[in-house]
């Protein structure tokens, strides 16, 4: 673009000389008309010196303006009077138009190289400028998935530490969000076995537009549970996947990911990001939320083991009650609390009368009948918050939060008569089971663990020792 602005200033000056001496060929002529030798000497030379501008005229402005500019030129040579004034001048006149439209041809050829080189380059520099582009995505991405990998093992090691079925969910919650930029709200489903539908778990959300009023989740979650695939959509209102006519979807997201949480061929539940944008999620995207799937699946199923572990330590697996030392522990934890707080607590024992009796006349497994209907009864009547155990071979226990004695024989009281009156079939035969109950309570009575056992158990065996079937406060 230089060279040819060059040019064509080279060839307007030119120009502008060719007429200004056009312009003075007529004083020439006044000036030597005197003497015609010295006019004729004048004008040839004056002449000569004209072939400059037209042989930079044809150079510049190519044939098309040095041709007529060269005719006029000629034309004019007629109109000078004087001997042998046209023959040399003209053949100059000819000899410059034609060296110069031979360089312009020779500077044409030249810049078409130099275009066509320039359009390689150019071609070449772009090819590298997305080169660079392409290498500078493929570092932004690969330092993306750096960081989620960091993320990842962050991740790890939290579950590592956790076996509480809650923390794992909030710690689902928290890492998705913060392992995709593009996460506008993060839904957790878990799968319900009983009913066999989605139920909503835990959500997070970064704009208020964003909701999490679908508690069983909406047709893409249906998709997901049915197919046992990852989903991702980049817009939900194009995909021809899903027909949204009859669905009722939250307004607000537009695009989504989400994979099944599964473990040993079972799905768990559902993880789905969604975003407020289309377009906001990438094939990497769905193959971080299936790793991060699998790694909370195990997690989750960890604690689900852990948590099965843990209840049939503290439980009697016979009778589903608590086993004598977890009633021991939450008994001391309740005497400190009743200290602290002034809260009354009661104890209710209970043992069964004439159990040998049972296991004489129908077989220890008609034993075992009698206990597990026992403590069905005794769970019937347990409140949420008390604590009822199996303290012994038949001996049971029940601590009652925030009763006192008397509201606790009430109770006492209601259990002894709701065991004699409910029935008990064994071997054909109906049997009606009694019990005898003691009763004491903390801290009007004492404020020690020993000496309210030993003081419910006196009470006990002063039922027993008076008639059984009774309850002795």
């Amino acid at each position: 673009m230089g060279h040819t602005k060059i040019k064509n200033l080279i060839g307007i000056i030119s120009l502008l000389a060719w007429i200004a001496s056009i312009i003075f060929a007529k004083p020439l002529k006044d000036a030597f008309l005197l003497s015609a030798d010295n006019f004729t000497l004048a004008s040839k030379i004056f002449l000569l010196f004209l072939s400059i501008p037209i042989f930079f005229i044809n150079l510049a402005l190519g044939i098309s303006f040095g041709l007529p500019i060269f005719f006029i030129t000629a034309l004019l040579l007629v109109r000078l009077p004087g001997p042998g004034i046209c023959g040399v001048p003209l053949a100059a006149f000819a000899l410059t138009s034609f060296a110069g439209y031979r360089l312009n041809r020779v500077f044409l050829n030249e810049t078409k190289v130099m275009e066509v080189r320039k359009e390689k380059e150019d071609e070449e520099i772009n090819l590298l400028k997305d080169d660079i582009r392409s290498h500078e995505n493929q570092s932004e991405r690969m330092r993306s998935s750096l960081e989620k990998v960091t993320n990842l093992k962050n991740v790890i090691e939290k579950y590592s530490y956790t076996l509480s079925e809650d923390e794992i969910l909030d710690l689902i919650i928290e890492n998705s969000f913060g392992l995709f930029q593009s996460a506008d709200r993060v839904l957790l489903y878990l799968v319900d076995t009983q009913k066999r539908e989605l139920k909503l778990a835990r959500a997070k959300k970064r704009d208020s537009k964003l909701s999490a009023k679908s508690k069983k989740g909406d047709i893409f979650d249906r998709w997901v549970l049915k197919h046992r695939l990852s989903l991702i959509v980049e817009d939900i209102h194009k995909d021809f996947r899903f027909s949204l006519d009859k669905e009722e979807l939250e307004d607000g997201f537009t695009s989504l990911i989400s994979t099944p949480l599964t473990s040993e061929n079972k799905i768990l539940g559902i993880l789905r990001i969604d975003s407020l944008n289309p377009d906001r999620f990438s094939q990497s995207d769905i193959r971080f939320l299936d790793i991060m799937a699998d790694l909370s699946a195990v997690s989750l199923q960890n604690a689900s083991l852990y948590k099965k572990v843990e209840d049939l330590a503290i439980h009697d697996s016979l009778t589903g009650l608590y086993v004598h030392k977890y009633f021991t522990e939450r008994l001391n934890d309740e005497i400190k609390r009743s200290l602290r707080n002034n809260r009354d607590f009661s104890l209710i024992m209970c043992d069964l009368d004439n159990f040998k009796d049972y296991n004489d006349k129908y077989g220890h497994n008609a034993g075992d009948l009698v206990l597990k209907h026992v403590s069905s009864i005794l769970k019937s009547l347990t409140r949420p918050g008390d604590v009822a155990s199996r303290y012994g071979g038949e001996e049971f226990m029940l601590l009652i939060l925030n009763k006192n004695k008397e509201e606790a024989l009430e109770i006492a009281e209601e259990l002894r008569q709701k065991i004699k009156d409910t029935p008990l079939i064994l071997r054909r035969e109906e049997t009606h089971i009694t019990v005898s109950i003691g009763v004491a309570s903390c801290p009007k009575e004492t404020r020690f663990a020993d000496e309210l056992l030993k003081l419910v158990d006196a009470r006990l065996y002063n039922a027993k020792k008076t008639g059984k079937n009774k309850v002795c406060a």
